[in-house]
């Protein structure tokens, strides 16, 4: 009987030892998505080119630091479950008997949800909406007292919370129902996310997944305590809504995300010059737009063939709308590309066009492949470290039409750091055998095309 006279059908202690190793199972299960995507590489083959090798300069596969990105699909995942949790809190607090437990079991869930839906540090230097924030010197007081202020508050609901009896009444209880060590692991592994020495290659990969593991044991132990439903409800009418409350906050928390990163693969590749991004939305760049104030959009892609992005339009209206400079791959008589990489580059070092968004669709092929020639021919990086970053920011290796670009245009835009880059002769090896289908095609460039080579090679290299 609860406080008020009536009937309340509890779940039952788990005692079979069945039932007790279930939420560990799933727990192991979790951890292999983890474990596979360090240990397995993806094919050397492109079917373009399959007779290019294509080398990974990264000691673990591309996938696992893609997937470490904050706001990627590990944070997803932690969105999924701490979600999860909070409709399993909520409904403890509706039906349970003992409020103040499913009380404080809400507000950790959602400072859980908050956690896994800010994630940080992100990727274009923004200082995000994160519980660190709070100290952050650099971001907004205004955003750092909000933060604090819901902290506390959390924090004081909780110890009110767990202030209604005994500690070792509330351990006695958790150690009946089986979810004492389950609350043990949940909150040690959140603790380990937090700290700096978990962080090793792939950056930023264990951690997430630690995080994961940390809310997923923390929901399994709700559901274990679940109170059940009352004699005479609909089961199915219960968890339909269940469900529904649990996508609402899933939607929530990917609007969060979103928030958090508008820009699809939005990072910062020079802090306040040069950012690079996935094709951008309309709405995504008036939030991005807020932070880093563009002067200049780079759009890589050749929008005047067939696949052009649907987006566009809202772009260029944009960059119009908001006095922005758009520079956009055009047809002419660059079939190959070369005199478009030498115009960008050299833009990328003219500092009244920063900062500047560089673009295409997925920023998985161009955008990349872009960004290693700025790495090596602008600010003078060794070519297996501009490589090593494509395939992390990629989370493939290049295609192999990338190693045929390069053999053809490093000698012509850095040919001295061309000469000497031991990494050089290693690309013109991997596609021995194979022709170039582009090269040749633009042997006679534009005026304008050559006042641009000139005026990158004149320009100075950055040093790291």
């Amino acid at each position: 009987m609860d406080s008020e006279g009536r009937p309340v059908i509890m779940a039952k202690p788990a005692h079979g030892s069945r039932i007790r190793i279930w939420p560990w199972l799933a727990l192991a299960l979790a951890t292999l998505p983890a474990v596979w995507y360090v240990v397995d590489f993806e094919s050397d083959i492109d079917p373009e080119f399959p007779r290019v090798v294509r080398p990974t300069f990264n000691a673990y596969p591309p996938p696992a630091y893609r997937f470490a990105e904050p706001g990627d699909t590990i944070d997803h995942i932690a969105v999924y479950v701490a979600a999860a949790a909070i409709v399993l809190s909520g409904w403890g607090l509706f039906r349970g008997s003992r409020k103040r437990p499913w009380l404080a079991a809400m507000a950790l869930s959602l400072a859980g949800f908050w956690h896994a839906a800010t994630p940080g540090p992100l990727m274009d230097g923004w200082h995000g909406l994160g519980w660190r924030t709070i100290l952050n010197p650099d971001a907004p007081w205004a955003i750092r007292l909000i933060l604090a202020g819901a902290a506390a508050g959390l924090l004081v609901l909780v110890l009110w919370c767990v202030a209604e009896g005994p500690i070792d009444t509330l351990w006695k209880k958790a150690r009946q129902h089986g979810i004492a060590c389950l609350i043990v692991v949940s909150a040690a592994l959140i603790l380990v996310r937090q700290v700096g020495w978990v962080d090793h290659e792939p950056i930023g990969f264990w951690p997430r997944w630690i995080y994961v593991w940390g809310l997923l044991a923390w929901a399994l132990a709700l559901l274990r305590v679940l109170p059940q439903a009352p004699p005479g409800w609909s089961r199915g009418a219960i968890s339909a809504g269940l469900v529904l409350l649990w996508l609402g906050l899933d939607f929530t928390g990917r609007g969060i995300l979103w928030h958090q990163r508008p820009l699809h693969r939005l990072r910062e590749v020079v802090p306040g010059r040069i950012y690079l991004s996935a094709m951008p939305t309309y709405q995504g760049l008036e939030l991005a737009q807020e932070r880093h104030h563009f002067r200049t959009i780079i759009n890589l892609f050749p929008e005047h063939t067939p696949e052009r992005s649907p987006l566009l339009p809202d772009e260029i209206r944009f960059a119009h709308e908001h006095g922005l400079n758009y520079v956009g791959n055009e047809p002419g008589d660059d079939p190959s590309g070369e005199a478009f990489i030498a115009q960008t580059l050299a833009l990328a070092q003219d500092p009244s066009a920063w900062p500047i968004l560089v673009h295409c669709h997925a920023s998985m092929d161009r955008s990349p492949a872009w960004m290693g020639l700025y790495r090596f021919v602008v600010q003078g990086w060794p070519l297996a470290d501009a490589l090593r970053e494509i395939e992390r920011h990629r989370g493939l290796r290049p295609k192999a039409s990338v190693t045929l670009l390069y053999n053809r245009v490093l000698p012509q835009l850095a040919p001295e750091r061309s000469a000497l880059d031991p990494t050089v002769p290693v690309l013109r090896e991997c596609a021995a055998g194979t022709a170039d289908p582009v090269a040749g095609v633009n042997a006679s460039p534009a005026p304008e095309s050559r006042q641009d080579s000139q005026a990158l090679k004149a320009l100075p290299i950055e040093r790291r």
